[in-house]
């Protein structure tokens, strides 16, 4: 029994707190609620576009410091290639340059060498022309005569000493003993 009574004791005292409210009190918790809600809503878009334009601001930032740097980069390597460009063009004429007086220098020298070997090469044939010449007058004075005799079917020739030889098929000397 003390239980059902201290139940419905506490039954009356919870009817209490949950009472029913008027309606001026009803509209001006709406109209409380409808107000926090609209500031809580004005604050956030306050704070979004605040967001927003702080990111566009930072894109654009960004953005032109990446136009900035990359003309920069393009500006320094088109610079960087007109003058390796100039370098290697100045090299390569110089390099021409002596090329071109190396083989100049090469051919006046092997003209030159040319020129003194043509010259002792006629002075050396014109002294075998001289010999050949005085060998053939000493030969002309000198020519053997043939002795009349035959030595195995080949005529006896006499020398300018007096030895005495025939031709053989090879068109050799063949001297005979005596």
């Amino acid at each position: 029994m003390k239980k059902l009574l201290l139940l419905s004791f506490l039954f009356i005292v919870s009817n209490t707190f949950y009472g029913q409210t008027t309606k001026t009190q009803e509209k001006t918790a709406i109209e409380k609620a409808t107000k926090d809600t609209k500031k809580t809503s004005d604050k956030v878009a306050k704070n979004s576009k605040a967001t927003a334009d702080k990111t566009t601001k930072d894109v654009k930032k960004t953005t032109d410091k990446v136009i900035k740097d990359s003309k920069a980069t393009a500006d320094k390597t088109t610079k960087d290639v007109k003058k390796t460009t100039d370098k290697v063009t100045k090299d390569s004429k110089a390099t021409a340059e002596k090329t071109t007086k190396d083989v100049k220098k090469t051919t006046d020298k092997v003209t030159k060498d040319s020129k003194a070997t043509a010259d002792k090469t006629t002075k050396d044939v014109k002294k075998e022309v001289a010999k050949t010449t005085d060998k053939s007058k000493t030969a002309a004075k000198t020519a053997d005569k043939a002795s009349g005799e035959y030595y195995n079917g080949k005529k006896v020739y006499t020398g300018p000493q007096g030895g005495k030889y025939y031709i053989n098929s090879n068109g050799n000397k063949t001297y005979i003993k005596q």
